[in-house]
């Protein structure tokens, strides 16, 4: 039998975390999907075929089969709860070295430690560490870029719908904020599937989104990273306030007179390219 029917003939989801004799704990976030034609659909979007992959949270291991009947070359799985390491011994033995569990916080783990660049990440994000990963994902794209080099070639992940959603928020929506600057300086970004909480046990009290974040190969704009990042916390901070007004206690008039922006306007209505040029004229005083 291939590897491919073996892990079809594996028992159900239920059936692992039964015959596991798993309980699910809250405070890690735990929410897993059972029907495998929707993780077939994530793994579908991911273009997981012949890739590496990291999958964040693999849990009893619904989406990493469906991962591996996508293609996916080899997969690090990295999961926190040790119960959920070893609901996933049947598969490990069927994938050996295709698959790599690695007993861990996903918070502790550099992406570049794990195996040569580039590759893809793929997970159902425990939604309290979710926004931490994205950032720290964040920067460390932005090293790599800095280097020439491409660490991620697509992050799919599924992540509450109302942090998607400022994730791929445009200039003078809503939820547009620092989030969405800071993703669309190093990223494109768009939202691919909506789930609603009926598709996962225990049902979340909120909807689901499934996010595909493409890195660029070079940051968007050139800018001194941590001066956008003062830039627009300061900013977003006081969204309510005119530029002029949030921005006076780093020489705002100075920086917005150089930069050649309204002063009247709202972070919300500022664009990435925006922030970068209050940076860098920042960075000029």
């Amino acid at each position: 039998m291939n590897f491919y029917n073996q892990i079809n003939e594996l028992c159900s989801i239920k059936e692992t975390i039964k015959n596991s004799n798993m309980f699910l704990q809250k405070k890690l976030g735990q929410n897993f999907i059972y029907d495998l034609n929707i993780t077939n659909k994530i793994a579908q979007e991911s273009k997981c075929k012949k890739k590496n992959v990291i999958e964040i949270g693999p849990g009893v291991g619904s989406l990493t089969r469906s991962l591996f009947l996508n293609g996916a070359k080899h997969i690090f799985a990295i999961e926190k709860d040790i119960n959920s390491i070893n609901a996933l011994s049947e598969l490990q033995s069927i994938a050996k070295t295709k698959l790599n569990l690695i007993h861990d916080d996903a918070k502790n783990i550099k992406l570049h430690s794990l195996y040569s660049s580039p590759f893809t990440v793929v997970g159902n994000l425990p939604y309290n560490i979710a926004t931490f990963l994205i950032i720290s994902w964040i920067k460390e794209i932005n090293y790599y870029q800095s280097t020439n080099n491409l660490l991620l070639e697509r992050i799919v992940i599924l992540v509450q719908e109302e942090v998607a959603k400022k994730l791929s928020a445009r200039v003078g929506e809503k939820l547009y904020g620092r989030l969405s600057v800071l993703i669309n300086l190093f990223c494109d970004c768009e939202i691919k599937i909506n789930l609603n909480p009926n598709c996962f046990f225990p049902a979340p009290k909120v909807n689901s989104s499934l996010i595909e974040i493409v890195p660029l190969k070079k940051m968007r704009y050139k800018v001194n990273l941590d001066l956008f990042e003062k830039i627009t916390k300061v900013s977003f901070s006081q969204r309510r306030k005119m530029l002029r007004q949030s921005l006076k206690n780093i020489q705002g008039e100075k920086i917005i007179q150089s930069s050649k922006i309204d002063g009247t306007l709202r972070p919300e209505n500022l664009t990435t390219k925006d922030f970068c040029d209050l940076a860098n004229s920042l960075s000029e005083l």
